[in-house]
């Protein structure tokens, strides 16, 4: 669903820019003024898992691929506004090192699948009966969070596209929706099952009022989820299918001249590599926070 260079007008591409600009610096503004100490660990470890699981292509109906986005899942645990500057730190990182989307569309790509998903699958868990209950009910309702907010993610798109004129409205957003409504349902399920499994081992991480930090055991588990899909992508690579929207605007990742980071000869170095790099920067984000936390308090 990220969309390239050159598909998008000036005006639009501008355009969210401004507003994807705006909406990350007042989502910073705010997560300052919260709990920042309980937070930044959380999000450390989300915003690396999430950058794995995104890499990981599968593929769907009428020789299209799709891929996890987690959108949903960072709006729940962390709300909706330390789960956009996390997972827009995600999609910033792929646009830089893995040149997955433009970096003119980046302003839309961190609205559509940064916002989009973050806001509207924290807004449908509430709704949902999701919040402050444990078992079925936040299951029930993280499914249809995490497959109702791909679905909007992938109309955005759509919408973006149709008004820069690359592709017609009425064939665009019933092809984004229905791919993608396909693929919501691995979405939902992911973010039904890490809600699931944390409301057991982990019910406190559920709590937003609650001081609890990761403890080495939570980091231990955190790298074998971030290392298994990182593993996975190393040794047997992603599907090589297009997406839907790559579909739609005839690009083949596959095709001569287009380079796919996953399917060089080196995949395994570079892409290990580069997520080596980007979670010891996180690391190191996490680690400065924590002195500076300190000093604060010794002050």
């Amino acid at each position: 669903m990220h969309i390239p260079d050159g598909f998008l007008t000036n005006r639009i591409a501008v355009s969210m820019d401004a507003v994807s600009a705006a909406g990350v610096l007042y989502a910073a503004a705010r997560v300052k003024l919260e709990d920042v100490g309980r937070k930044v660990p959380i999000m450390g470890v989300l915003a690396a898992f999430v950058f794995a699981a995104q890499m990981l292509n599968f593929p769907i109906l009428g020789g299209t691929s799709g891929h996890l986005i987690g959108g949903a899942l960072l709006g729940i645990l962390l709300g909706p506004m330390a789960g956009l500057l996390t997972i827009a730190t995600v999609i910033i990182a792929q646009a830089l090192f893995l040149q997955d989307g433009g970096l003119i569309a980046l302003g839309a790509n961190i609205f559509n699948i940064g916002a989009v998903t973050t806001f509207s699958g924290y807004t449908l868990f509430r709704l949902s009966g999701g919040s402050g209950r444990a078992g079925r009910p936040a299951a029930l309702a993280g499914f249809i969070s995490g497959w109702l907010s791909l679905v909007l993610s992938s109309a955005a798109c759509a919408v973006q596209m149709a008004l820069s004129g690359a592709i017609p409205l009425h064939i665009g957003l019933p092809a984004m929706t229905g791919y993608h409504a396909i693929i919501g349902i691995v979405e939902g399920g992911l973010t039904a099952g890490v809600l699931t499994f944390l409301g057991r081992v982990r019910p406190d991480l559920l709590d937003y009022n609650s001081k609890a930090r990761l403890g080495i055991a939570d980091w231990i588990g955190a790298v074998v989820l971030v290392g298994m899909p990182t593993l996975i992508l190393a040794v047997a690579g992603s599907s090589q299918l297009p997406d839907p929207l790559q579909r739609l605007i005839g690009v083949d990742p596959a095709a001569e001249g287009t380079v796919d980071p996953l399917s060089s000869p080196d995949r395994f170095g570079g892409y290990f590599i580069r997520t080596a790099l980007f979670v010891l920067l996180i690391g190191v984000a996490y680690l400065a926070s924590r002195v500076a936390q300190w000093k604060r308090s010794r002050s």
